[in-house]
């Protein structure tokens, strides 16, 4: 499966193991970066509130940024 970088005008396709593609990976901040890993605890925590919420947070800060 796959799924399209959520950077606004993106259109690169990424792995559904990836949040966005490489360079928009890294332009969102470190620290919600590491919000995103931690939550997904090597795929333990994925799905859960904790998740989703880093997530959401790290795909907002990528546009608006």
């Amino acid at each position: 499966m796959s799924h399209r970088c959520p950077k606004t005008g993106c259109d690169e396709i990424v792995s559904d193991g990836q949040l966005a593609c490489r360079p928009h990976w890294y332009s969102i901040p470190k620290p919600l970066r590491n919000a995103v890993w931690r939550a997904w605890n090597h795929g333990k925590g994925a799905g859960s509130n904790e998740h989703w919420a880093a997530i959401s947070a790290a795909i907002e800060a990528l546009n608006r940024g």
